[in-house]
């Protein structure tokens, strides 16, 4: 009787050292919280606002350590002040005086989407910005 077995551990190995060569495999999907921190804390952030939402809009963020953030509005001429902070969920959670969300973030291959959970389970989340450059520090003096 022939060993079977061989071919499987084989295919299991080569699979195993495949996935370690494409790290972007191994960590896309949905950040946890230590990602979320380690990807917005003391970082400037460019996003494009996602269609529905003024769609196309470019912004830009910084995320200063102590839990607030800084933007300028370009159509408004004005800076807006607010917290950041993360939820139990690993959720970034922005707030400025008007409103304030909580994004779930999945990383996608060289870009970063956030999402809004819905109420309606049967609703999917709605993609709110995609993040497609992370500065380290604030180099635009926000």
């Amino acid at each position: 009787m022939k060993a079977r077995w061989k071919p499987i551990v084989i295919g299991s190995l080569i699979s195993l050292v495949l996935l370690a060569s494409f790290p972007i495999i191994a960590v896309a999907g949905k950040l946890n919280a230590d990602e979320v921190k380690q990807l917005v804390s003391g970082n400037t952030l460019v996003f494009r606002v996602v269609e529905g939402y003024e769609g196309g809009r470019k912004e830009t963020r910084y995320y200063d350590a102590n839990g607030t953030f800084r933007q300028f509005k370009k159509k408004a001429n004005k800076t807006v002040k607010g917290t950041w902070s993360i939820n139990d969920k690993g959720e970034l959670c922005n707030s400025t005086k008007k409103r304030g969300a909580c994004h779930i973030i999945y990383k996608q291959g060289n870009v970063w989407e956030t999402y809004v959970e819905t109420r309606n389970p049967a609703v999917p989340d709605k993609h709110i910005l995609t993040i497609e450059k992370v500065l380290k520090g604030n180099p635009n003096g926000l």
